[in-house]
């Protein structure tokens, strides 16, 4: 057994596995900064879903008190009439 070879090829073994290291560790890095994007664009876009939800009632509660003031109105000149 030549033990000179055996320590060469752990010592390459060695570089290997610690090149993996970094790389794996940039990758993390990575993940971790796109989830952060993601959840940041995802808080962005609730906040513009429940601003035009807000919209969108908004203009539910117009359209519904028009409709009522309609209906009165049709219901007073229906009154009016005579039968």
């Amino acid at each position: 057994m030549d033990f000179q070879n055996v320590i060469k090829e752990l010592q390459n073994t060695l570089v290997v596995v610690s090149e993996i290291q970094r790389r794996q560790a940039e990758v993390q890095k990575l993940q971790a900064y796109d989830m952060d994007a993601l959840r940041e664009m995802f808080r962005d876009g609730m906040k513009a879903h429940e601003e035009r939800m807000a919209h969108f009632e908004q203009s539910m509660n117009e359209a519904g008190d028009k409709l009522n003031g309609l209906i009165g109105y049709l219901d007073g000149l229906r009154r009016d009439k005579p039968e």
